[in-house]
């Protein structure tokens, strides 16, 4: 049975040195399955997992990432150095983001940016293959955003008073955008797709 000392020192928080230990020993681990280009730049055939380290900027610039991507959980403040492609899935939710500038251009996946600050959705990715997540930002208009979504569109919870923008095409078919100031009015223009308020 642990004791009540060793619980203490289990639950510690860790120092700021610790952290930052910790955090180069993350990154070192995910560049060395990483083929670093003659640009200079970082490719890998797998997944890339930066979240949870307290980054406020990526320590390297990705070309394409074959997997996964995931740099959410940190205190990023820009997407720059995010690869250009993503083969899978994007997330940069619970971060200090403003605008998606650096977002990669295609994510075969879901892309993920909830739980930030945007104000706007320029950046964004030009396709998405599965669904697109926006929800809890600061969004008072959807210009700028993908074009092309594979799967559904989440944007609920933000200060949406328009849904011009919206996505030419919806895969899922779904656009979520409850707890928005959007008329109903404006709900009922568009159609084919279902809305959620």
């Amino acid at each position: 049975m642990i004791s009540k000392a060793q619980l203490q020192q289990i639950l510690k928080p860790l120092s700021d040195d610790q952290r930052k230990a910790r955090a180069q020993k993350k990154i070192q681990e995910q560049l060395k399955d990483c083929t670093k280009n003659s640009d200079g730049t970082y490719s890998s055939s797998g997944n890339v997992d930066l979240s949870d380290l307290e980054l406020d900027r990526l320590p390297v610039k990705f070309k394409e990432v074959g997997g996964n991507f995931f740099c959410y959980d940190n205190n990023l403040t820009t997407l720059e150095g995010a690869p250009e492609e993503v083969g899978g899935n994007f997330s940069c939710g619970y971060n200090n983001l403003t605008s998606l500038k650096g977002a990669p251009k295609i994510v075969k996946g879901y892309f993920s940016c909830y739980n930030n600050q945007l104000t706007t959705l320029e950046g964004s990715p030009e396709e998405i293959g599965d669904s697109f997540i926006c929800n809890n930002n600061q969004l008072t208009t959807l210009e700028g955003g993908p074009k092309k979504v594979g799967g559904d569109f989440y944007c609920h919870r933000n200060k949406l008073t328009s849904l011009e923008g919206a996505p030419e095409t919806l895969g899922g078919g779904y656009l979520v955008c409850s707890h928005n100031p959007v008329s109903q009015e404006e709900l009922k223009k568009t159609v084919k797709r279902e809305y959620l308020k």
